[in-house]
């Protein structure tokens, strides 16, 4: 009895608010609703099937983005992962600086990351989710072009220089030349290792946190951290804000949340 009570209120209720609504003299909402129901319902069911269309588009292209994410950022990460290697085994070396050069291509020639995906089409479909991402996906992709030719002349030069030479100059003309070829490797090596690593920081942020992408948008712009101003500098300038004469050894801070 009490529940029938409280829907008779609460009828009782609309309906009077409803009679004091605007409504022009003659207006008859059931002969209105009766005429026109047919449309109103098609334009309900055509709106409501736009937003069904939308959220499953939504969807997939999100689905799409993550397994292109995620053939890209293994070979992201194995930049870092190589050069962090290198580092450590150059740090306990004792070598001068141009000799670590050297002694960093022998190392690459022998374990440098296979890359496939950054030299497909992959990471196109990655181009609309930020364009700091898709900036370094790209540039990776041609510097390590460069970086691949650099390090097969570097190949050339340490097997020509194994071979007798007839006098002391042209001795020191190919440890010269072979410094060379190692400095343009390792240089396009840094340049490498730096836009990988980056773009794996925008993956991890834009792809695969749980977190809304314009959260971390507002936060990078407002609160930028180290990795933000090397981004900035790096696609501003086109030089690292760390040493380029050395292999940087890039910092991910995997525990901040945004």
């Amino acid at each position: 009895m009490a529940t029938d009570a409280h829907v008779f209120q609460i009828t009782n209720t609309a309906a009077l608010m409803c009679s004091q609504l605007p409504l022009p003299a003659g207006f008859d909402p059931v002969a209105f609703f009766d005429r026109w129901q047919t449309l109103i319902g098609a334009a309900v069911g055509g709106l409501l099937g736009v937003v069904g269309a939308l959220i499953v588009a939504s969807r997939g292209t999100r689905r799409e983005r993550r397994i292109a994410a995620s053939v890209v950022l293994p070979e992201a990460m194995s930049f870092r992962a190589a050069n962090e290697a290198i580092e450590r085994v150059l740090a306990v070396s004792y070598l001068t600086k141009l000799a670590q050069k050297t002694h960093a291509c022998r190392l690459l020639l022998k374990q440098r990351p296979k890359v496939r995906a950054m030299h497909s089409a992959v990471i196109s479909q990655l181009y609309d989710v930020d364009s700091r991402l898709y900036s370094h996906l790209f540039q990776c992709q041609m510097i390590h072009e460069e970086f691949e030719a650099a390090l097969e002349l570097f190949r050339t030069e340490a097997n020509a220089a194994k071979a007798p030479v007839a006098s002391v100059e042209d001795a020191a003309s190919s440890v010269t030349l072979l410094d060379v070829r190692a400095t343009t490797a390792t240089h396009a090596w840094a340049y490498c290792v730096e836009h990988a690593s980056l773009a794996n920081y925008y993956l991890d942020r834009f792809i695969f946190r749980p977190w809304p992408v314009w959260a971390f948008r507002l936060r990078m712009r407002l609160f930028p951290n180290d990795l933000d101003r090397r981004s900035a500098h790096l696609l501003a300038t086109g030089n690292l804000l760390v040493d380029a004469n050395s292999i940087p050894s890039p910092s991910i801070d995997e525990k901040t949340s945004l």
